[in-house]
C-alpha cells in the first residue's frame, strides 16, 4: 500500500470548547467545518446507524486533526484510559521552547501530569491534556 498520512480524529463532547483550545491554545487553523454531517454514506463509513455529527478538520504544525460531535448517536467514555490501556493513548508534538510553553499553557488553566522532565540528554518531555481528557505529549529535543 502506497499512502501518505492524512489526519487523526477524536470525537469530544463539546465542539466549540475543543475548537478554542486547539485553535487558540495550540495555534492550529480552522480547514473546514460542517455543522451536520450526515447521510447514508457518512454513517456507513463511520459504522453508525443514522450518525449526524458537527465535524471540523484543523491543520497545523504539519498536520491535521479531525474533531467530531455526534449528535446522533450520543457517545460515551465507559472508563478513563490510562496510558499502558490498549489501543491509542497519546499523540505528540515536537517543540521549541517546552518549558515557556508549559508555563503559558498551565497559566490557560491547562492540566499536565508533570513540568518538563528531562528524559535523557537533550530531550525534555511532559504530558498535558485537552478539555476532553485526551493525552497530548510535548517533546523537546535540544540542538538545531
Amino acid at each position: 500500500m502506497q499512502a501518505t498520512w492524512h489526519h487523526v480524529a477524536m470525537a469530544v463532547r463539546d465542539i466549540q470548547r475543543a475548537k478554542q483550545f486547539y485553535c487558540d491554545l495550540l495555534g492550529f487553523q480552522i480547514e473546514w467545518e460542517r455543522e451536520s454531517y450526515s447521510g447514508e454514506s457518512f454513517a456507513k463509513v463511520v459504522g453508525l446507524q443514522n450518525a449526524v455529527a458537527y465535524v471540523v478538520m484543523l491543520k497545523g504544525h504539519g498536520a491535521r486533526l479531525e474533531l467530531f460531535s455526534y449528535q446522533e448517536p450520543l457517545g460515551n467514555q465507559p472508563f478513563a484510559k490510562r496510558q499502558c490501556d490498549f489501543g491509542l493513548t497519546h499523540f505528540a508534538f515536537s517543540v521549541k521552547n517546552i518549558h515557556g510553553i508549559y508555563d503559558r499553557l498551565s497559566a490557560a488553566g491547562v492540566y499536565f501530569n508533570c513540568p518538563p522532565q528531562n528524559l535523557r540528554a537533550g530531550v525534555w518531555a511532559t504530558y498535558m491534556q485537552d478539555p476532553e481528557g485526551a493525552t497530548i505529549e510535548l517533546v523537546e529535543y535540544e540542538g538545531p
